[in-house]
């Protein structure tokens, strides 16, 4: 199909035409402007015009008219009223209108024609022209074609200077946001999930094509992916506050020698392609060499605007632009053997010495600020709002002896974690070890009684072995979950009305081990480094189909739901499953929430986060210690969702 060529709308069975256009010959000037407007987008009209003068005068045939078209347009003027034919279409349209709706009419009034001449048209939609003007676009600006899918003349693109003009763009409308303390931002990300800094390229990388191709994925399985982290650049821009700019990052293992995976920052300029895009569907005169001509313009432009003077102080050592020598003429190299060549061979993990610490911009037409990563929406609506000097009391209980049951390894660990933690939240600790039932129940009771006028929150965190819904005390007793929240519910503690109150439950929650033994902790064996062990109360047998079914029950519920508002729950594991823990450095779940609860996140956030770091975390496991280990699924709820809260620190660096 030829560029240009428009494919009407098609009409159904019934109708014979897209438009009607009523008008007396007085004005037949004006309405070939509206005429010309509408069948430039492949519409077909019938007016009074066409049909010969002993037709004209026949109802029938100006009734076949409207009725066997989708629209109706009437061009109303002082002729228009005084023709005799405009009351018999008047008449028709209205009839119309009432079967079709009111979109299906439309009046282009005359300023002349005032509206005590039009006193039984109120029902129609109007457009008064302004000096008796008929503009081009007076029906698009109306919408009164909208219900067609409309296929207007598309102008070829451009051959001057097109890849200058998509490199302003590039860098304007996205490289002058995110380039800015892209390093900084990077480094911050990356802290949260542990990887070494070495392995961090220092610059954003933006990776141009030899051959201006872009495929869906530019990925190698098992050698490079794409992350599902990323660098988010907040900027208050184009009206919108926080408006958010995404740069993802990608993780590349080429290292066969050290085993080695290098993440880097990295954009593959997507306007850039459009123009090989554009190319390739035939939608623009220029040719194969045209188009490697633009591309060299786009790159020589962005490395100008990058490198400009007024520039230098936020993108010096911020970035690096690589051509990666994909076509024919080069020697076939893979995308992750190129990136690997130039990380290694330009030292792209190494910090140059003159790189600038780049302050907040402000262009004027837009400013970088600070917002929550991911998900600025949180930081408007209800709060919790913890202002006072000490948020509140933090209460540990720890069990790891017990009467029947196995030890807790790792345990220790797990307390000194939470209480650096909690401490450097601005919480009182107080750790409570090995308590019976009975003493569980007694401590917590006590802090119910409490003053809590002072307090922002509570937290109490559970460590022990477990089953669904309970918890193990020292005396190997069960103590369901909800009876020690219930302590906290309004009636037993009015101090903490309106204020939140955090349960983190550290156990299992029954379920099946690595091994298949229910209840088993799985020994080190003879491996060299220690196996995970879970902490599940011995059972006598396994559930044929643990887990999500359960867990929907309403006996399940009642057990793990608080029935009242202003909780925050998160369990270690889903309902059937267990919680794995590390004989030395404790619970996979605990070091999760140590990395995540202190970050600048809203709590549903930041408990996502947790969730996903304990499947990396047993992911690492599984691949060092070469064993099977089931999934654990931390969870939680939060009563009522619509209220947020913030915990973070800043300050505060997981151990």
């Amino acid at each position: 199909m030829p560029l240009g060529h428009i494919n009407p709308p098609v009409l159904d069975d019934i109708m014979k035409w897209h438009v009607y256009i009523g008008y007396c010959a007085h004005d037949r000037e004006p309405v070939k402007v509206l005429r010309a407007d509408i069948m430039s987008f492949g519409l077909t009209c019938s007016f009074r015009s066409s049909l010969d003068a002993d037709e004209c005068s026949h109802a029938d045939n100006i009734k076949q008219g409207i009725i066997f078209s989708h629209k109706c347009l009437l061009y109303v003027s002082q002729s228009y009223l005084e023709d005799r034919a405009s009351k018999l279409e008047l008449k028709e349209a209205k009839r119309k209108l009432k079967f079709l709706g009111r979109s299906s009419v439309i009046l282009v009034i005359q300023s002349d024609v005032k509206q005590e001449q039009l006193e039984k048209c109120e029902c129609f939609w109007q457009i008064r022209l302004v000096d008796n003007q008929v503009t081009k676009d007076v029906l698009n600006d109306h919408a009164f074609l909208s219900d067609f899918e409309l296929k207007p003349e598309l102008s070829l693109m451009p051959k001057q200077n097109i890849g200058v003009g998509v490199a302003y763009t590039y860098f304007f409308g996205f490289l002058q946001m995110v380039v800015p303390g892209v390093w900084k931002k990077f480094q911050e990300e990356m802290k949260h999930h542990s990887v070494d800094e070495k392995l961090l390229v220092k610059k954003m990388l933006i990776v141009i094509r030899k051959t201006v191709l872009s495929p869906p994925k530019l990925t190698e399985d098992g050698v490079l992916e794409q992350t599902k982290f990323s660098v988010i650049q907040c900027v208050d821009r184009s009206g919108r506050e926080k408006r958010e700019y995404t740069v993802p990052i990608y993780k590349l293992t080429a290292d066969e020698e050290s085993n080695n995976s290098y993440y880097f920052v990295g954009d593959f300029p997507a306007c850039l392609y459009a123009i090989r895009e554009a190319y390739d569907r035939q939608l623009t005169s220029l040719s194969k060499d045209e188009v490697y001509e633009a591309r060299n313009e786009f790159i020589l432009t962005v490395k100008a605007l990058l490198n400009h003077p007024d520039e230098m102080s936020s993108f010096t050592n911020q970035w690096e632009l690589l051509i990666w020598p994909d076509d024919e003429e080069s020697p076939v190299l893979k995308l992750s053997q190129f990136l690997y060549q130039q990380i290694k061979g330009k030292h792209l993990t190494e910090l140059p010495a003159d790189s600038p610490v780049p302050k907040c911009v402000d262009r004027g037409t837009f400013r970088v600020v600070d917002g929550i990563r991911n998900y600025p929406i949180y930081r408007e609506g209800p709060h919790y709002h913890l202002k006072n000097s000490y948020r509140g009391f933090c209460v540990i209980i720890n069990n790891s002896l017990f009467q029947n049951l196995s030890q807790r390894t790792g345990a220790k660990a797990e307390i000194e974690k939470l209480t650096q933690l909690f401490e450097t939240l601005k919480f009182k600790v107080y750790v409570y070890q090995n308590l019976s039932r009975l003493e569980m129940i007694d401590h917590l009771r006590s802090y119910s009684r409490i003053n809590h006028s002072d307090s922002d929150a509570f937290v109490c965190c559970l460590l022990s072995h477990g089953d669904k819904g309970c918890i193990s005390a020292a005396d190997g007793e069960e103590v369901p979950v909800m009876e020690l929240m219930s302590l906290m519910f309004e009636n037993n503690c009015p101090g903490l009305k309106n204020k939140p109150k955090l349960f983190f439950i550290g156990a299992c929650q029954g379920g099946v081990g690595g091994g298949g033994e229910t209840g088993s902790e799985t020994s080190p064996s003879t491996s060299a480094e220690p196996l995970l062990s879970h902490e599940a109360q011995p059972s006598s047998e396994p559930d044929e189909h643990p887990c999500v079914s359960q867990s929907s029950s309403s006996e399940t519920v009642r057990d793990l739901i608080p029935p009242t508002v202003d909780f925050i729950v998160s369990y270690a594991t889903l309902p059937d499953r267990v919680a794995w823990a590390d004989p030395v450095s404790g619970g996979l779940y605990v070091k999760a929430l140590c990395k995540h609860l202190v970050r600048d996140l809203e709590i549903d956030i930041a408990l996502r986060y947790v969730d996903h770091t304990v499947k990396e975390l047993l992911d690492e496991h599984r691949k060092e210690d070469g064993e099977a280990y089931s999934r654990q699924d931390p969870f939680h709820i939060i009563m009522p969702p619509h209220k947020f809260l913030f915990l973070g620190s800043s300050q505060y660096q997981a151990p």
